[in-house]
């Protein structure tokens, strides 16, 4: 049962576990200025169109099944009634010993005896759109979310966090308690706070959720002229230039690795993951690149240095 719903005026002026990867500059979904500007009520929230809609009525279909899996992994081999318990649904706390206006609102809670614990419910395509690189490490902009469910609600033990990919099986992390990174929220939080207070928004940055921000904050055009500074109006020409061939560059080297991987599912270079093929809409296949390993295969594989020669000038 929740007492202010998720996305409502109110819930958007206080600070949400699911507000604190961007807060903390980590989120790979919204910026710090993007935030910022909706929780100072300058811009709205982008509107949920019919698709994100669906997207969320999958997401609450998914947490009754994740629910029913979480139990039958945390209660195997326990005899019944004695093991632990889930709520019905989502729970809302808010802590006011903490210094910042805060709300949680919790997927599940987990019980037993007097022992409490925070379930969270993620679905994805695949463990790789999730983020997970075969490491079976939390993200780190869900484990600041669950993070600070813990950190709110109190329960300190561990928290769970149930991924449900559309294609695999689903899978179980555990996020354990950590006082230094829950010091560092708080005190990024209070921050945080502060700026609002004091009508300073954070920096901008090269994020698409930045750029969409700034394009919802001045919707009307009201016909002047602004006068751009050199070095800024050099840039924006001569980086557009740049990506439109960029484009065309990256398009075609993927197209090359699509031919050379043919039906297979991964591609690897000396044992570094390079791309995966996934199932895609309508049939199709996409294709995911592993950016994260750009820095292994240049320290193995570099670009071949190049090659001076010296005349000697009779």
């Amino acid at each position: 049962m929740t007492a202010i719903k998720p996305g409502s005026p109110e819930w958007l002026k206080i600070i949400t576990p699911s507000k604190v990867p961007s807060i903390l500059g980590i989120s790979r979904w919204k910026s710090q200025r993007e935030l910022w500007l909706e929780m100072a009520g300058i811009i709205e929230p982008a509107p949920i169109t019919e698709a994100k809609q669906d997207d969320f009525d999958y997401g609450h279909a998914v947490e009754l099944a994740a629910r029913e899996y979480w139990l039958y992994k945390a209660n195997r081999g326990l005899p019944d009634g004695t093991g632990w318990r889930l709520s019905r649904g989502e729970v809302q706390m808010l802590n006011t010993a903490l210094p910042f206006d805060n709300l949680a609102t919790v997927d599940l809670r987990a019980s037993i005896g007097s022992k409490r614990r925070c379930v969270e419910v993620k679905k994805s395509r695949s463990l790789e759109e999730w983020g997970d690189d075969g490491s079976g490490v939390v993200p780190q902009d869900y484990a600041a979310q669950v993070m600070t469910q813990m950190l709110i609600t109190g329960w300190h033990e561990q928290a769970d966090l149930v991924l449900w990919p559309q294609f695999g099986m689903p899978r179980i992390y555990v996020v354990e308690w950590d006082q230094d990174v829950a010091d560092w929220i708080v005190e990024r939080c209070v921050a945080w706070s502060a700026s609002l207070a004091a009508n300073e928004p954070p920096p901008l940055d090269d994020s698409v959720s930045c750029y969409e921000a700034i394009r919802r904050l001045h919707p009307d055009i009201d016909g002047s002229e602004v006068e751009v500074p050199p070095a800024l109006a050099r840039q924006v020409l001569d980086w557009h230039r740049e990506l439109g061939q960029t484009e065309k560059t990256a398009r075609s080297r993927k197209t090359e690795l699509l031919e050379l991987m043919g039906e297979a599912k991964t591609a690897v270079c000396d044992g570094i993951k390079i791309a995966g093929r996934q199932p895609g809409r309508g049939g199709s296949v996409s294709l995911v690149i592993a950016q994260k390993n750009y820095d292994a295969l240049f320290e193995r594989h570099p670009y071949p240095e190049l090659s001076t020669t010296t005349e000697e000038i009779a």
